[in-house]
């Protein structure tokens, strides 16, 4: 009795069926490594370049760009060509903002202008003749200033207004001519200057501090 129990114990009884042996493949198969979680896509940052289109004008009404304050119009910039036009002034040549960027900033500084090499020109302005020697003398008195800025040409002026920088409207700038009452030069060391000119002897005068605080460093004939 004892015996049969033994047996039965060891083989197994009732037709109870005998588990497969745990191999090394079984292992394995448990074992086995889920498949990888996929991660979403990251979005990348993209940027809006508006143009001049229909398509520049939804970008604006998202308010995806800023336009500089004080930027004219399309309108109003042909307003203002009609006028400069009538008035008989020569405009910069091109029918596309490349031919503009691609002449010289300076066309047409060299008839009455010069750009004297000068400690109190470091930059190489253009300016005009008849306030160089003025300068000059100023310098040798005690003025101990620099030219920031003296010929523009009619788009300089124009950007410096889209850009919401204190400047006269483009084509109507003492800046943007040469000959005399025009012509006007931006200079450091502005109250030096004024003080230094007071004792000036020739003509024509150069005058400053006419704007004030809004634009302390701007001389012309008239200061305006």
């Amino acid at each position: 009795m004892l015996l049969a129990a033994a047996s039965c114990f060891v083989l197994g009884c009732g037709g109870a069926k005998v588990g497969k042996p745990f191999s090394q493949s079984t292992a394995k198969a448990h074992l086995k490594p889920s498949a990888p979680v996929a991660k979403a896509p990251v979005a990348k940052p993209h940027s809006v370049t508006a143009r001049v289109d229909a398509s520049s004008d939804a970008a604006l009404a998202e308010g995806k760009v800023k336009v500089a304050a004080g930027a004219p119009s399309d309108a109003e910039v042909r307003r203002e060509i009609k006028l400069l036009k009538k008035e008989g002034i020569v405009l910069p040549s091109g029918d596309s903002i490349e031919s503009f960027t691609r002449s010289s900033p300076d066309a047409g500084a060299e008839a009455n202008a010069e750009r004297p090499e000068a400690v109190w020109n470091p930059r190489q302005k253009p300016i005009a003749d008849w306030i160089v020697p003025i300068l000059q003398w100023a310098y040798l008195h005690g003025w101990r200033g620099a030219v920031t800025s003296g010929y523009r040409t009619y788009y300089e002026q124009a950007q410096l207004n889209a850009a919401g920088d204190f400047s006269a409207p483009a084509g109507s700038s003492n800046h943007e001519t040469t000959v005399y009452p025009g012509g006007a030069v931006d200079v450091t060391q502005p109250g030096q200057l004024i003080a230094v000119l007071k004792a000036y002897p020739g003509q024509p005068k150069l005058v400053g501090g006419v704007l004030g605080a809004v634009d302390p460093e701007h001389f012309s004939a008239t200061g305006d």
